[in-house]
């Protein structure tokens, strides 16, 4: 079976607001049961992702039998609510509804069920790991500790200073208009990275670009330092060359993935 041909199906599910999310399940090539990944996208960011990234991704992963579901959080995509009300925990808490849809699919391994986060998704990856012990392993393509600093490189200085003002604010972002609101900066100073990798039992990758512009990588480095020693396989990969978004080292990028949940 050729991946173009792989089995989906499109779900709408609810979040703990009353929301509905909008989720897309690729089932794996191979026996049944199979291992799940489940797919946060980034800040402003959708299920597909830029270049068709997380389509791309399940066509590789279904291949080696491994089933992807991959969903817009709220204010996304298709899903309801508006990017404005977008916070740090109600992305935790779309992800948890994830999981518990993921749970009721046919086919799906339960004791298998993985997390693979890009961006602001690696880093609700990485809080949700540490909250869910239903994850059995975890990748974080590009997470960040500043989120500030993240969201100042990702929306730009005159958004960002509207934000510090307590407004919504438009930008631009990959050339379409967005508008974000306050609520997240507001967590800025509440989020610990630190504090969360330690917690967090599964195995864990991240996989970072050398070049990525918007997360320097020694900001990463000094995060994986320090859970150097803590409970569960914690991992660095770093792509030399590449990007926040990886645009030229896909194939590596999936690669390294698929193999942290085979």
């Amino acid at each position: 079976m050729s991946n173009s041909m792989s089995k989906m199906k499109a779900v709408v599910f609810q979040n703990n607001r009353g929301q509905n999310l909008v989720g897309v399940m690729h089932y794996g090539q191979g026996k049944e049961p199979s291992p799940c990944l489940i797919v946060c996208h980034g800040f402003a960011g959708t299920k597909i992702g830029g270049s068709r990234r997380f389509v791309e991704f399940a066509r590789y992963a279904v291949e080696h039998n491994l089933s992807v579901f991959r969903f817009d959080f709220a204010g996304s995509g298709d899903s309801d609510g508006d990017l404005v009300d977008l916070t740090m925990d109600s992305e935790l808490d779309d992800l948890q509804a994830a999981i518990n849809v993921v749970t009721t699919i046919d086919g799906v391994d339960l004791k298998r069920i993985g997390i693979v986060g890009h961006c602001l998704g690696a880093v609700t990856a990485i809080r949700g790991s540490a909250r869910d012990s239903r994850i059995y392993k975890t990748v974080a393509w590009a997470p960040f500790t500043d989120l500030a600093g993240t969201m100042l490189r990702l929306i730009g200085e005159d958004a960002f200073y509207v934000l510090q003002e307590g407004d919504a604010a438009d930008f631009l972002y990959n050339e379409q208009l967005f508008q974000c609101g306050p609520k997240i900066l507001n967590q800025s100073s509440d989020l610990d990275m630190f504090e969360e990798i330690i917690r967090v039992r599964q195995p864990l990758l991240v996989v970072h670009g050398s070049e990525d512009a918007t997360v320097p990588l020694p900001e990463i480095e000094k995060l994986m330092d320090f859970a150097k020693g803590t409970s569960g396989e914690k991992r660095l990969e770093v792509l030399e060359g590449a990007h926040h978004s990886f645009p030229y080292h896909q194939e590596e990028l999936f690669e390294l993935t698929v193999k942290w949940f085979l």
